[in-house]
């Protein structure tokens, strides 16, 4: 695999445009890996710790990836709104093809690690709300 879980994601919320490309300067883009201090309503997906399943005796390695989903808005409920809106569709992958970069990719399914959450406004602003959720992605 060349790209990262979080790329493939990235470019799957993009494709179903739940979010945009950074590069189109159109509303809701999404990073890779940071959050620019650009525009208020955005997002980012960062790669975290995965969990390693196991290995069949062919010697294929089975392992779920983890992965941070953020979401930056100018109140809570536009946040929340947008929040539940990508977890509803990633909750309903089963084996989705994706190519990126030419790159063929199977998303096997997303698992949702626990409800997302809203720890309060963003640091060092007033109004910015974040939330966050983590997820469990599996990918071949």
């Amino acid at each position: 695999m060349t790209k990262s879980p979080a790329t493939v994601l990235v470019e799957y919320i993009r494709q179903e445009s739940l979010m945009t490309d950074p590069d189109d300067k159109l509303d809701w883009p999404l990073y890779i890996s940071y959050f620019p201090d650009v525009k208020t309503e955005m997002g980012a997906i960062y790669d975290t710790s995965g969990k390693k399943l196991g290995r069949y005796m062919t010697g294929t390695v089975v392992e779920r990836f983890g992965i941070t989903l953020k979401i930056r808005s100018k109140d809570y409920n536009t946040g929340w709104v947008k929040m539940e809106a990508i977890i509803a569709r990633l909750d309903t992958i089963k084996n989705e093809e994706i190519t990126v970069d030419g790159e063929d990719y199977i998303i096997q399914n997303v698992s949702l690690l626990s409800s997302f959450k809203s720890p309060d406004v963003e640091d060092g602003t007033k109004k910015r709300r974040l939330f966050v959720c983590d997820l469990m992605l599996t990918l071949k």
